[in-house]
């Protein structure tokens, strides 16, 4: 089973006043008593209780130090702060207050401080795409055997980590957090806190370039995940992915999984996809079955199975609860409205997840149609435009039956289409997604097959209000 929410740390595994001092290198002023009970470590005045320690974090739009007046209406006594400016006189008479250069890295001392009270192992996934949905794989296998502790939803920043990290009680016997990251130092930060012993690189892809600038920045930013995965640990790749093909490590086990025909040491053949999902088997012995589609979910599988695996899950075990596996809404799940068939995959967005959404609508048999509504691929930086319009181009080899583009760099997408021979008829631009559902709403009829894919800020989700039923979630891809 998942862990639930804690109410605080657990009996045995709790942190004195002192050690959130040594932990965050800060100093104490105010009302300072190291036998004050400290209870949660928290962000949000909304949830607080009384002997919760609260973190005034900074970021972009908000500014912790201004919730301190709420938070010591609540009774709260401890907080750690980095602009003593923002501080009343009368508050440091009542509280105590640790001062920290930056909260946000005390923040993630903390919790690598914490995290190593425990003597579990910890999974750490990252990648340019699906590592979410192998997170929740692995979490979701794993919980056969253990109590596992994972990142809710995408908590998987400098702020989500080491929020997870404080959730661990006495009962957590394995830790499976996602990695994620959009400039370079991200990643190496994250694992520093974490610890892990096994890593998991999904894919290197192009994502997140306005940070990272290019797939020689994104490799070299996710296999920082090498610099503090525990001596003697394991990571385990994608083997189909090129860019980890050369992948090695003279004090870690590099485990590869792949498809057919290639050289891995997890590999699945004889793939068979159907109605509810996909069959494939497990090193020539052991059929598995899984409601996802697509071959890039197989991969997926493996990484996650090769994990469980690897921390003592049994084969049988597996087999038993990979069908029941149910993935993150907008990742390729089947939704139907008016009696027309969607394939939701609207969560993100990037080049290469686009080609296997794309790769993956190919392989349905419907009766009727199949179309594409797709938005804006964001965060590619000066290279944005490149990349649409080689998404336009490959959808010549496709030729679906209509194709809506939504957002102004999908005008390029669907320029380079026309002028590669997609049939102009055929593919429409729509200035938002709104309107894109609208023109999407005239082209789709009952026994159509439609893929919905774009990046989060495109809020594909609008081409779902075009349509007057209710969506009814028929199964879960």
């Amino acid at each position: 089973m998942t862990a639930k929410k804690p109410k605080g740390f657990s009996v045995g595994v709790e942190l004195s006043l002192d050690e959130i001092l040594r932990a965050t290198r800060g100093k104490a002023l105010g009302k300072y008593n190291p036998a004050i009970s400290v209870g949660r470590i928290s962000t949000d005045t909304r949830l607080l209780e009384k002997k919760d320690v609260f973190f005034a974090l900074i970021g972009k739009r908000f500014d912790g130090h201004s919730f301190i007046s709420e938070a010591m209406e609540k009774g709260v006594q401890v907080f750690v702060v980095s602009d003593l400016g923002k501080i009343k006189p009368e508050q440091l008479m009542s509280a105590v207050f640790i001062q920290v250069e930056d909260t946000l890295v005390a923040y993630g001392d903390l919790a690598r401080y914490f995290r190593q009270k425990f003597k579990i192992p910890v999974v750490a996934v990252t990648g340019s795409s699906g590592k979410t949905t192998v997170k929740e794989l692995i979490a979701h296998l794993l919980s056969s055997k253990f109590k596992v502790l994972k990142n809710r939803g995408t908590e998987n920043n400098l702020i989500g980590v080491p929020k997870t990290l404080f959730q661990l009680d006495a009962g957590t016997q394995v830790v499976v957090l996602e990695l994620g990251t959009n400039l370079p130092g991200e990643i190496e930060r994250l694992s520093s806190i974490a610890r892990p012993q096994v890593g998991v690189l999904t894919q290197i892809g192009y994502s997140h370039l306005e940070g990272l600038k290019d797939l020689a920045g994104v490799r070299e930013e996710k296999l920082k995940i090498l610099k503090h995965l525990e001596r003697g640990g394991l990571l385990i790749v994608n083997g189909e992915d090129g860019q980890l093909a050369d992948v090695q490590s003279g004090v870690h086990r590099v485990v590869r999984a792949g498809l057919e025909g290639r050289r891995a040491e997890v590999v699945a053949d004889h793939l068979r996809s159907h109605p509810s999902g996909t069959t494939f088997t497990l090193n020539g012995r052991d059929k598995m079955e899984t409601a996802l589609f697509g071959r890039h979910n197989v991969l997926n599988c493996l990484l996650a199975i090769q994990t469980a695996m690897a921390l003592g899950v049994e084969p049988d075990a597996i087999q038993k609860s990979l069908p029941g596996f149910k993935p993150v809404p907008g990742r390729l799940s089947l939704k139907v409205l008016d009696e027309i068939q969607f394939l939701d995959d609207s969560y993100n967005s990037n080049p290469t997840s686009f080609q296997a959404a794309l790769e993956t609508l190919k392989s349905f048999k419907v009766r009727g149609k199949k179309g594409v509504v797709c938005g804006d691929m964001l965060e590619l930086g000066a290279q944005a435009e490149i990349f649409h319009r080689q998404a336009g181009r490959s959808l010549k080899k496709f030729l679906f039956d209509f194709v809506v583009a939504a957002g102004p760099l999908s005008a390029h997408l669907v320029e380079e289409a026309v002028q590669a021979g997609y049939p102009a008829a055929k593919i429409f631009h729509a200035p938002d997604s709104a309107q894109a559902g609208k023109i999407c709403q005239k082209l789709a009829t009952a026994g159509d097959l439609v893929l919905v894919k774009g990046s989060r800020g495109m809020q594909m989700e609008k081409v779902w209000q075009s349509f007057e039923s209710p969506i009814i979630i028929q199964r879960t891809a």
